[in-house]
Order: C-alpha cells, then sequence, then structure tokens
C-alpha cells in the first residue's frame, strides 16, 4: 500500500498478522490431506480461535445471565423490548465476546510501542540502585560501540 503525502511516496508496512506464513501440518492430517504446509496469515488463526470461542464458551455468557436473574428474582429483562426477554438477554453473549476479544487483541495482536519516554517511565519507577544499574550498563554499551 502507497500514499502519495506532499509529493513523496510513504510506505506502510502491515502487520505481520497480516503476512502470509507457511504451517507444517501434522504428519496425520498431511497424509489425509495430502499436503504437508498450509500457508495462512496469522490474522486467520485469530479469527478461527475467535470463531470458536463464540460458539464453544460465549453460550456461557447467557447461562450466567440467567443466574443473576435468579439471584435477583427476575423474570426476564424485558423492560425495553417486553416479551422478548429485553437488551441483557440479547446481548449477554455480546459482552463476553467482547471481553474475550479485547483480551486476546491485547495479548496476542497488538504491537506494543517501545520509545524513549516509555523507557525512561519505567526507569522513573525503579530504585536508586537499579537505576544506577540500568546506568552502568548503557555506559558500558556505548563505550564498546563508539
Amino acid at each position: 500500500y502507497q500514499r502519495r503525502v506532499h509529493g513523496d511516496w510513504d510506505k506502510c508496512t502491515p502487520n505481520s498478522v497480516f503476512i502470509y506464513v507457511d504451517y507444517r501440518l501434522p504428519a496425520t492430517i498431511a497424509s489425509l490431506l495430502g499436503v504437508a504446509t498450509v500457508q495462512l496469515m496469522p490474522i486467520q488463526l485469530h479469527g478461527a480461535f475467535l470463531g470458536a470461542f463464540a460458539s464453544l464458551v460465549a453460550p456461557f455468557g447467557g447461562f450466567f445471565a440467567s443466574a443473576i436473574k435468579r439471584a435477583y428474582r427476575v423474570k426476564d429483562f424485558d423492560n425495553l423490548i417486553p416479551g422478548h426477554g429485553g437488551v441483557m438477554d440479547r446481548m449477554d453473549c455480546q459482552f463476553l465476546m467482547c471481553l474475550c476479544t479485547a483480551v486476546h487483541y491485547r495479548t496476542f495482536i497488538q504491537v506494543a510501542a517501545i520509545t524513549v519516554p516509555v523507557i525512561i517511565k519505567y526507569i522513573e519507577r525503579l530504585s536508586r540502585p537499579e537505576q544506577e544499574e540500568v546506568l552502568n550498563y548503557l555506559q558500558k554499551v556505548l563505550a564498546s560501540n563508539p
């Protein structure tokens, strides 16, 4: 992907989850399919995981909502849509999926931006002896790389 910016060409590098990778299949699956490797983007595997989670685990959000209703002796959450269980009954799985998707994204996909201000912020949180240790290490590194 390229776009023109003030007369210069600027290249956009895609995140690594959008670049094809060769994956070796287990021997039993490879013998059944007749293919030893498949080429996939990691985002496809992330999507398959989230799809499996949505179909297998997310319905338990409904059970959780039912438990809340039983605990408070409420027949259903039907204030907005009478007779249809209400918005909460329609969205309980969505809340669980939103949480799973957010945790999955932050854990496996999001690229951490490590910048000088971030590093300085972490160094400031260290104790004085630890800060001196970092300083000594950096001085050695800088002295050995003129």
